[in-house]
């Protein structure tokens, strides 16, 4: 009956020693669940924050193109204004401003794509008609009817183009 006594003793002993790792890892999971809940309300608000700031930049990211627009609107009324006293002071107005717009859109990464006497490039080209001849190879481009652009390398607006055939 000795060998009861003991072991009951030392398997309280244990017990208590259990109960108190098991009231100390439930609290250090209660911190860490605490923490947790922390860090994911914290991501919840960086990811409002992130859409916010990408929104605000969508709304306003032409500005600084618009802005130089706004000097060709200004030249382009000048430029009718002066039309009243001289049909050659418009012209040349005209003229002027569809430079700098050119300059603008060259600036901003906008190009215009070659056409006439280019090999057709679906790519780059749009057929809207072909032209029997036998002055210009095979689908070669022989008219431009409107011009096409491209946004650095992108094309942002394909040539309209009469391209030849046999």
């Amino acid at each position: 009956m000795k060998d009861k006594k003991p072991k009951k003793k030392e398997l309280e002993e244990k017990i208590k020693v259990l109960k108190k790792e098991l009231r100390e890892k439930s609290a250090l999971a209660e911190e860490y669940l605490e923490h947790l809940q922390y860090l994911q309300a914290d991501f919840e608000n960086y990811k409002k924050n992130v859409l916010k700031e990408r929104e605000e930049f969508a709304k306003y990211a032409n500005e600084k193109l618009i802005v130089k627009l706004l000097d060709v609107v200004d030249n382009l009324e000048r430029a009718l204004s002066s039309a009243k006293h001289s049909k050659k002071a418009l012209v040349k107005g005209v003229g002027m401003i569809l430079e700098q717009l050119q300059d603008i859109l060259e600036k901003e990464g906008v190009v215009s794509i070659k056409a006439m006497g280019e090999r057709f490039d679906p790519y780059k080209h749009e057929a809207v008609m072909s032209i029997a001849t036998k002055k210009h190879p095979e689908n070669t481009v022989v008219e431009e009817l409107q011009k096409g652009y491209s946004l650095k390398s992108k094309v942002i607006r394909p040539a309209m183009v009469k391209v030849a055939k046999r």
